[in-house]
């Protein structure tokens, strides 16, 4: 235990140092103004919650590569799939310790957009009841989905891969119909953007049949192909809800 007290310090010590820079830094308008005449967007909420992933990862990386003492040559995600993903930072000790804390921040912001997207949803008026319906269930699942992602952090891939990534999974296909959705809502879409969700949602389906058929049959397909859809897929997800252009209300819109 005592040789791993410099990694746990460390680990705490970046988390109490990058989680309240990104909530701050997301939210400064609110924190310095109060009584800040409009709310935030949804997409602020979401847009923290990548910033907070983001801040996992970096903390995982630096932990993993100076602290785990990790072979990345040989590991269960090289084993099952040929390639270590992204998750190979959040999967030893002492990532292990302080992944979940970070996850409680990420998870809450999407639950926290799935929320206002849903009232906003409610006050639009430019789309049926069929959108809106879908919408909502769209939202229901994102929370879900990040709740269920808690069991990724919490079943290591040697203890059990099936159950430490079939919620990934769950995630890559969820994450892209957010925005579907907000092709639906929004009426000034353009047609890059609409182009760019749907690219998003072929890598995601593609990257999670890729996933399933290594974890059903134990026979990855060639590195080259998985990992450069798995890479592309991230490359989509991190930086779409930055892009993603929010529906307007016919009364006055959040910052």
């Amino acid at each position: 235990m005592h040789s791993e007290i410099p990694g746990i310090v460390t680990a705490v010590a970046l988390f109490l140092l990058l989680e309240p820079a990104v909530i701050f830094l997301n939210f400064a308008p609110w924190f310095l103004n109060p009584n800040h005449p409009t709310p935030p967007r949804p997409e602020r909420f979401f847009q923290a919650s990548i910033h907070s992933f983001l801040a996992m990862v970096v903390t995982g990386a630096i932990l993993t590569t100076f602290f785990s003492g990790i072979d990345y040559a040989h590991t269960p995600l090289i084993d099952w799939y040929g390639y270590n993903n992204i998750c190979i930072v959040f999967d030893t000790k002492p990532s292990t310790y302080i992944s979940p804390v970070y996850w409680f921040f990420v998870g809450y912001l999407l639950v926290r957009y799935a929320i206002e997207d849903t009232k906003r949803v409610v006050q639009l008026t430019g789309i049926g009841p069929a959108v809106k319906a879908i919408s909502y269930a769209a939202n229901v699942i994102l929370v879900l989905v990040a709740a269920f992602f808690s069991l990724c952090l919490a079943i290591g891939p040697g203890d059990n891969m099936i159950a430490h990534t079939v919620p990934f999974v769950a995630l890559v296909l969820a994450f892209p119909f957010v925005f579907v959705m907000h092709c639906l809502q929004c009426e000034e879409r353009s047609n890059w953007y609409v182009t760019a969700v749907t690219a998003f949602v072929v890598l995601s389906l593609l990257n999670a049949a890729f996933i399933s058929i290594a974890l059903i049959t134990h026979a990855h397909l060639p590195v080259s192909i998985a990992q450069t859809v798995d890479i592309l897929w991230l490359l989509f997800a991190i930086p779409a809800p930055f892009l993603m252009p929010p529906p307007k209300l016919t009364s006055a819109g959040a910052a």
